[in-house]
């Protein structure tokens, strides 16, 4: 079982890497990319506080939390991408025995107090859970580093061994293959890189301190999962035949196995990794799991006290996060993904996993993933920075990606007639009012069938010569701007645009 466990953890890896790497522009695969986040044991539990029903696209979810009931915290241990991550990251970093961790023992219960906490902000529709989901934060790694790290190196060696004459064609030709089948058509940049990195960082380099440190002590689906697992009925058996080597808790990931009582098992902690079983050194092999229909029960580490710890935390956190000051004049660049629901509730159903930024057609341009402005939850929300890319008039795909509604899906149509914003022009910064010459850019570049910016010609005479000319200066008609920003973008001057977009005129999608 142990190999099993291994393989099937890579497979599953693979699995959710290939779902990631399709999820790219003009996105005609018949498999939904967001299938893998559909994954996590987290989604049903705050979909269903928020809608007060669980919602038939989170069916993996759903399986994988009766199963549990059954099997424990198998998900952790077979199926988790950042738990497969973190193993391979332990083998680098050589992680401490559980002996040598074990004085972090006291900590377990931080994850049930980091759930419970969650869940009462979810009541009062305040989204945190979003930022610890394990599959959350693993196709958010891989959008904004992973991936963009892999496509540079990739690109970059193989532009460089195309210099060699003897394989020029050979790599060429694997150039090719990587373009249409792996690489973006542009290497994508995107803000916020240092923070999701050093965040990425810290759940990596926790190993140090123990093995599985984030799942053991952190991770509130991990704490899900753990609550689901107290009576599960697929056990760990220790037989008489047993040596009592202790090498069963020494090799166990999650230190479910208590020092000197081999013969028990954390049920709340134990990931069925068979970890235990494989070093089991007994030639009739002593440990093997099967099923009993009389468990014994294993109670999570949470107590009282610390229930009411946490309910105090989560009351102060409520206040704090609705007391402070809305900066209007930031609000009023915070343009979202066409097809989004009203703020309030685009917060509170998006989870900051970047699919919509993975996908978006500018490839980590328009899309980026957003700074704390004057709230800690506009932190790695999706926003567009027009300046950097824009929202492609024939895509569509942020919404049919998204795995929690945030975005609706928008037939394409519908969608490039929906504004998500207004375009301005800042007479001292765009060249024909600044200058008193004619720049076309942003009118020629503008989708809309019948253009949404147009020109006002008028005579201008020049004081110093006196010569007259026609100059045409730029108005834009606000019932045919959509606000895709391609002006702003497409603007020649080198710093700010003489155009901008707003979120005036823009359009959220009403829930019916």
């Amino acid at each position: 079982m142990y190999k099993i466990r291994r393989i099937t953890q890579i497979l599953f890896l693979i699995f959710f890497i290939y779902l990631f790497v399709i999820a790219r522009f003009p996105y005609e695969n018949g498999i939904a990319s967001d299938l893998f986040l559909r994954f996590s044991p987290l989604i049903p539990l705050f979909d269903f506080i928020q809608n007060l029903h669980i919602s038939w696209v989170f069916w993996p979810a759903v399986i994988i939390l009766l199963l549990s009931i059954f099997l424990g915290r198998f998900f952790c241990g077979w199926i988790c991408p950042l738990g497969t991550t973190i193993d391979i990251s332990s083998k680098l970093f050589k992680s401490p025995s559980n002996r040598i961790s074990a004085k972090f023992q006291n900590w377990r219960y931080v994850k049930f107090a980091l759930l419970t906490g969650l869940i009462i902000l979810a009541v009062f529709s305040i989204n945190l859970w979003g930022y610890f989901d394990p599959l959350s934060i693993f196709n958010r790694v891989l959008t904004v580093l992973l991936y963009p790290l892999a496509t540079l190196f990739t690109e970059q060696s193989l532009l460089a061994l195309s210099e060699i004459p003897l394989i020029e064609d050979q790599v060429y030709a694997t150039y090719d293959f990587y373009k249409w089948h792996l690489m973006p058509e542009t290497q994508a940049f995107y803000q916020q890189l240092f923070w999701i990195t050093l965040f990425f960082g810290i759940i990596i380099g926790l190993e140090r301190l123990s093995r599985r440190f984030w799942c053991r002590y952190i991770c509130p689906a991990g704490a899900l999962l753990g609550f689901l697992s107290q009576f599960r009925f697929y056990e760990r058996i220790v037989g008489e035949e047993c040596p009592v080597c202790n090498k069963c808790q020494t090799e166990c990931k999650m230190n479910a196995i208590p020092e000197g009582n081999v013969a028990k098992t954390n049920k709340v902690e134990c990931i069925e990794c068979f970890n235990c079983g494989a070093a089991c050194p007994s030639k009739v092999n002593a440990i093997t799991y099967r099923w009993r229909w009389k468990p014994y029960h294993t109670p999570i580490d949470y107590n009282r006290r610390q229930f009411l710890y946490t309910t105090a935390g989560s009351a102060a956190a409520l206040g704090l996060l609705n007391l402070g000051l809305t900066n209007r004049e930031q609000q009023n660049r915070m343009i979202r993904p066409p097809g989004s629901v009203e703020e309030d509730l685009f917060l509170d159903r998006c989870i900051r996993c970047q699919q919509c930024v993975r996908i978006c057609e500018s490839n980590g341009g328009c899309l980026q993933p957003d700074h704390i402005h004057d709230s800690v939850l506009q932190l790695w929300a999706p926003v567009a920075i027009m300046r950097e890319g824009y929202c492609e008039y024939n895509c569509n795909l942020c919404g049919e990606i998204c795995p929690t509604d945030a975005i609706l899906p928008t037939k394409l149509a519908d969608k490039q007639k929906l504004p998500i914003g207004l375009a301005h022009f800042d007479e001292n910064l765009c060249i024909p009012f600044a200058r008193n010459e004619d720049c076309l850019v942003c009118e020629e570049h503008c989708p809309t069938p019948d253009k949404a910016i147009k020109f006002d010609i008028k005579n201008y005479e020049n004081p110093e010569t006196g010569e007259v000319r026609p100059v045409k200066y730029p108005y834009v008609i606000k019932e045919l701007c959509i606000g895709c920003g391609i002006c702003e973008n497409k603007c020649p001057l080198a710093g700010a645009p003489g155009v901008f977009v707003n979120i005036e005129n823009e359009q959220r999608v009403a829930i019916s």
